[in-house]
């Protein structure tokens, strides 16, 4: 009710109201959409993330509240780099766009390329763009990491939440996420560490000297050795990585400051 009448405290100051048809047809509507279990920021079309709204479609990964802890560790991170020209962010599988726009956002002099292939995702990602006015900051890029990206280390923040469920767990999962949400957003391979295998050593490959390496990992990865052997870095070049855990206590992000 807060999203149809555009206000969080609407269904409390006009509690007495009565809904024009219009409005009243399309709640009972997203009523039905809820209770088949569609995820509610699917219906409405919007969702908060990092204090700002983004817009959200099917098609995309619905961005998680505990995920603004890595935008938090990349904003702690670049406000203490002394470095007189722009600094640059990359954010691999960037979805809707919200790790990047929101760094962006506060970090003024930061710059960042966002590489994401599916078409949906594109879409929501060029218009949370427009909607944040971030044409001349944010470069979008379609296609696979592997493929989009050369071998100098030209970023000071490389950032991914990438998909981190097994295979076999996928069909365990609520059905407003196995149902709704891109497999491709979800799917890690056998162990749910393929995208890391991945990302890591060119990661490793395209920061520079200082910058921070830092992705969203599943509660269960929680041997910081697990992702030292994936770098590509040789011996004792690549120390441990840090792993922190979320506000609810599960392991949540794994990086690097090189």
């Amino acid at each position: 009710m807060s999203a149809l009448l555009g206000s969080e405290t609407a269904p409390w100051t006009r509690s007495k109201d009565a809904l024009d048809t219009d409005l009243a047809t399309r709640y009972a509507s997203w009523i039905r959409r809820r209770a088949a279990r569609e995820p509610h920021h699917l219906i409405t079309g919007e969702i908060t993330f990092y204090g700002r709204s983004f817009f959200i479609a099917p098609g995309v990964l619905i961005p998680r509240p505990e995920t603004e802890q890595l935008v938090d560790l990349a904003v702690r991170h670049i406000a203490s780099r002394k470095r007189g020209d722009s600094l640059r962010i990359l954010d691999l599988g960037a979805g809707s766009g919200v790790i990047a726009i929101s760094v962006l956002l506060e970090r003024p002099e930061t710059q960042a390329i966002a590489v994401e292939r599916e078409p949906r995702a594109i879409a929501t990602l060029l218009e949370n763009r427009r909607r944040h006015g971030l044409d001349d900051r944010l470069t979008i890029l379609r296609g696979d990491w592997e493929e989009m990206l050369g071998e100098q280390p030209v970023f000071d923040c490389i950032l991914s939440n990438p998909p981190y469920i097994p295979s076999d767990t996928i069909p365990t999962l609520e059905p407003e996420v196995r149902e709704y949400e891109p497999i491709s957003a979800l799917d890690g391979g056998p162990d749910g560490l393929d995208p890391y295998r991945k990302i890591l050593p060119r990661a490793f490959r395209l920061i520079r000297k200082g910058g921070l390496i830092a992705l969203e990992i599943g509660d269960d990865m929680d041997d910081p050795s697990l992702f030292s052997q994936m770098t590509g870095e040789t011996e004792g070049r690549a120390a441990l990585p840090t792993i922190i855990r979320d506000i609810s206590g599960r392991h949540r992000i794994v990086f690097w400051t090189r």
